[in-house]
């Protein structure tokens, strides 16, 4: 008949090591509930791309001024910029999207070298400093109704560097909401 061993050291180690990993998975369960990133958004909250040494940087569809969509058959006007990081001067040819009959792109199509243009839709206020150059983009002619969260591919064709297809999202509301009464208190 064999006796049994005993190995208090061996059991109080593996009780030490099983409470610290109940410890750090419970900590890891907290994360993000209360922390310096849980209210961020990205930075850049529109479509981005590159092609031939042009980009698109923070594409948008205008947030719609009346409801909450786009419905089939409106226009919807186009935010954001286009870069030249190229050493010679391109253009602005088209643009087109699959959920758009057409699209209406305003005279300054222009891209000097080392230059942006800044898209506006023609129903948006044209800010900026007279330093700014500016295009107005409206998409026309919607296939289908287009919602927030929903993102639609917009072809921009430049004469040099060629076609370039972005993701594009309907932009944040700017319009101020109303104050809800909750008072200064935090989540």
């Amino acid at each position: 008949m064999s006796r049994p061993q005993h190995h208090p050291f061996r059991a109080r180690l593996t009780s030490a090591a099983l409470g610290l990993g109940a410890l750090v998975a419970l900590a890891g369960c907290s994360a993000g509930q209360v922390t310096e990133t849980d209210t961020q958004v990205a930075a850049v909250p529109g479509g981005s791309g590159d092609a031939g040494g042009i980009g698109v940087r923070n594409a948008t569809l205008s947030f719609p001024e009346t409801g909450a969509r786009y419905p089939a058959g409106s226009s919807a006007p186009l935010a954001g910029v286009l870069i030249n990081d190229t050493g010679e001067l391109d253009r602005l040819v088209r643009v087109s999207s699959t959920y758009a009959r057409s699209a209406q792109v305003g005279e300054e199509t222009t891209l000097p070298s080392r230059s942006a243009l800044h898209a506006y839709g023609s129903e948006e206020v044209h800010a900026g400093g007279p330093e700014q150059r500016q295009v107005s983009i409206t998409l026309q002619g919607l296939t289908q109704d287009i919602t927030p969260g929903v993102t639609i591919p917009v072809t921009f064709e430049f004469e040099k560097a060629g076609p370039l297809t972005v993701q594009v999202p309907i932009g944040e509301d700017s319009t101020p909401r109303p104050d809800t009464g909750g008072g200064d208190s935090h989540h």
